[in-house]
């Protein structure tokens, strides 16, 4: 998310530091036997310099109050209003400066796309993220699997959940691949071990699914009886 901008004594300050790890490196640079410190002071340099140009363009993103149009787009996206949240993701991914800002909002781009039955045009839409930093899983998997990649995005999604990576929606995704690609059995196994990060109605939809296919095994006993649990706990 970007940051609010830096003082002008902050951007001063980290310009003045910045040059003076370069000046270090020359002096270093000067004496044969000084390459190491050379070295890091020119790496220290150019880190300092890389993350002044990062701040100042969260800076820029935020003059322009791109962030509040960004969470419009998503108002928007939640009220199934696609085409006008497309549009507004577009106008924020053209005209952000920071990185994660335009992740945002091609990540969100793809969404729409995908809301409006074009899983193509969002996967075209994430490729122009290549090499441009972590692209959300959730959103990836979500993109592979409407082009018919289920497999590729369950594993997406699997990987990601090693890491701890995946919200809530994101693990009812996995579930809902799981039972497509598994089996019922294998998402009720799935929703037991993830049941710290679901809620109570999760579960139960889970185990709907199951008693409606009339599974009754193993798995599905279990979510069964954590379900009950469950109620009990929280009425």
């Amino acid at each position: 998310m970007p940051t609010g901008p830096l003082q002008p004594t902050d951007a001063k300050a980290s310009i003045w530091v910045a040059l003076l790890a370069f000046a270090v490196a020359a002096v270093a640079l000067s004496h044969g036997g000084a390459g190491l410190t050379a070295l890091v002071a020119a790496l220290c340099g150019a880190s300092l310099v890389f993350v002044r140009l990062r701040q100042e363009r969260d800076s820029v993103d935020a003059r322009l109050g791109l962030a509040d149009e960004l969470t419009r787009a998503r108002a928007l996206l939640a009220r199934d209003a696609h085409q006008q949240a497309l549009r507004v993701a577009h106008e924020v991914a053209d005209r952000a400066h920071s990185e994660p800002m335009q992740r945002a909002a091609v990540e969100l781009v793809a969404w729409c796309q995908l809301g409006l039955g074009r899983p193509e045009a969002a996967r075209d839409a994430l490729s122009s993220l290549a090499g441009s930093g972590a692209i959300d899983p959730y959103c990836l998997a979500a993109v592979e699997d409407g082009c018919g990649q289920s497999l590729w995005a369950l594993h997406i999604v699997e990987q990601a959940a090693k890491k701890g990576q995946l919200s809530r929606e994101a693990t009812l995704f996995r579930i809902d691949l799981c039972a497509r690609l598994r089996g019922i059995e294998a998402a009720c196994s799935l929703t037991l071990q993830q049941l710290a990060r679901l809620q109570r109605e999760d579960a139960e939809r889970v185990l709907g699914v199951a008693r409606a296919s009339h599974v009754d095994g193993h798995a599905t006993l279990a979510l069964a009886r954590a379900v009950a649990t469950f109620a009990q706990a929280r009425p």
